[in-house]
């Protein structure tokens, strides 16, 4: 193990730890800017798991700071309602399409966290919040995990495998409120 990798893995530990303290939040500004700090945490993860040697994990560092592009967009959004136009949508999965392109090593696994985030910005996009559960168990998770254990990030896996936890501990609260009742 090399610094890079040690220094990258402990990014991405911090950026886990913001994940799940983003869960916690009551406010939605708050929620926000603690997932912006997540993201801007795992962009600095991936860059220095890139700087190791593996040129796929530029692929997870630029496709999360489309990442906070986006939740920057969904902040502003609540101020301003012509960002949430079609257009808007388009153009953030444009960037992402784009960034994917440049950062492509020529491994089809780098290209998991583009279709993550195009599941990600258009199930967000609804504000629908069983929709973005639904589409993080179907799509999102899976495939992060799967890119994940690919470029060796320990961070990634351990908090989409909390997300996934997460959210099947949540319906199997509701399943069992909906039996009681």
């Amino acid at each position: 193990m090399t610094p890079l990798f040690i220094l990258g893995q402990l990014w991405g530990l911090c950026a886990m730890a913001l994940i799940v303290i983003s869960f916690q939040c009551k406010k939605p500004a708050r929620l926000c800017v603690v997932q912006v700090c997540a993201c801007l945490f795992f962009v600095l993860h991936y860059l220095f798991l890139g700087l190791n040697g593996d040129a796929a994990a530029y692929a997870g560092m630029t496709q999360n700071a489309v990442g906070l592009l986006f939740r920057g967009v969904l902040a502003l959004s609540e101020k301003k309602k012509s960002l949430l136009s079609p257009l808007v949508l388009a153009g953030l999965c444009a960037v992402s399409a784009v960034v994917a392109v440049l950062t492509y090593p020529g491994r089809l696994i780098a290209l998991l966290p583009t279709v993550a985030n195009f599941a990600c910005i258009g199930c967000m996009w609804t504000k629908n919040s069983n929709t973005i559960r639904i589409t993080q168990l179907a799509i999102i998770s899976p495939f992060w995990i799967t890119y994940n254990i690919f470029t060796l990030s320990v961070a990634g896996i351990l908090t989409e495998c909390f997300n996934l936890v997460s959210i099947g501990v949540y319906y199997v609260r509701v399943w069992r409120e909906k039996r009681r009742a």
